[in-house]
C-alpha cells in the first residue's frame, strides 16, 4: 500500500515540483497541498492514515518548527527548504530528512526511502493471544503478559510500555496497541496514554495513580473514563 503525504508550503511553485516528484513514486500517493499549514494541522486530525509530510520551515501562518510540534504522533516529516541554518533544529524535532530547494529529484528519492524504512519499523504488534502480546524492540521481540501492563505511554520516537516490572521502549505506534490490547482490559485516557484497568489504584480529578505512576486524563477521554471505572 502506497504511503499516503501531503506538501505543505506557502510558495505555489515550490508545492508544485514537490507535487510532481511525489506522483513519480509509487510507493506514494499524495492525500492533499496546503499553502496554509494551520489548514494541513487540521487536516492531519482529520486523517490520521497521513504518515508523511513534505514541509517548509518559514512560513508566514507557522513555522515548519511550530508545524513538526503540533503535529499528531506517527506521522514523519521531510523538510524542504531554501535556508539550511534551520537544519539542526529541525533534526532536534525529528525530521527524517532536510532537503534544500532546488531538490534533485536522486535527494528526493533518497529521502523518501528513509521514510519507507522508518515506516516498517512501525508496524503493528503481533496480534494478540489471550494473556500476552509481541512488542517488536531494537534487537528482539519480546513477549509480555497482559497482566503485567500498567500502561503504554507515546514519548517522541518511541511508545513505552511500563509493567510491574520494567520500561520497554519500541517504533511501533500508539494506535496499533490500541487497536491489539482487549479493551475489556486496557482503554485510551489520553492521547498519549493507555492504562490498564485493573492496575488503577486511586484517581484524583484527572489523575490516575497507579503504583509510583501518575497518569493524567485528557479532557476529551474524562467521561468514558468515568463511566468505564463507574465513578459517577
Amino acid at each position: 500500500m502506497a504511503l499516503q503525504c501531503i506538501v505543505v508550503d506557502d510558495e505555489p511553485l515550490a508545492v508544485q515540483v514537490i507535487t510532481e516528484f511525489v506522483r513519480k513514486m509509487p510507493e506514494l500517493s499524495l492525500a492533499g497541498t496546503f499553502n496554509n499549514p494551520l489548514e494541513a494541522l487540521a487536516f492531519l486530525q482529520q486523517r490520521p492514515e497521513v504518515k508523511l509530510v513534505f514541509l517548509d520551515i518559514q512560513m508566514s501562518e507557522l513555522t515548519g518548527v511550530e508545524f513538526m510540534q503540533m503535529r499528531q504522533s506517527g506521522t514523519d516529516v521531510i523538510i524542504v527548504s531554501a535556508y539550511d541554518e534551520y537544519a539542526l533544529e529541525g533534526f532536534r524535532y525529528d525530521a527524517v530528512d532536510y532537503l534544500l530547494k532546488p531538490v534533485p529529484f536522486p535527494n528526493f528519492v533518497k529521502a523518501v526511502q528513509k521514510v519507507v524504512q522508518r515506516q516498517a519499523a512501525h508496524a503493528a504488534p503481533l496480534p494478540a493471544q489471550p494473556g500476552f502480546i509481541f512488542i517488536r524492540t531494537d534487537k528482539r521481540i519480546i513477549r509480555v503478559d497482559l497482566n503485567e501492563i500498567l500502561f503504554v505511554e507515546a514519548l517522541r520516537n518511541y511508545v513505552a510500555i511500563q509493567t510491574v516490572t520494567q520500561k520497554i521502549l519500541t517504533l511501533q505506534n500508539l494506535r496499533s496497541f490500541e487497536e491489539a490490547l482487549p479493551p475489556q482490559q486496557f482503554i485510551r485516557v489520553h492521547k498519549s496514554f493507555i492504562i490498564a484497568i485493573n492496575k488503577v489504584d486511586s484517581v484524583e480529578k484527572q489523575r490516575v495513580f497507579m503504583g509510583p505512576h501518575l497518569v493524567p486524563v485528557g479532557d476529551t477521554y474524562v467521561r468514558q473514563f468515568y463511566e468505564t471505572m463507574k465513578l459517577g
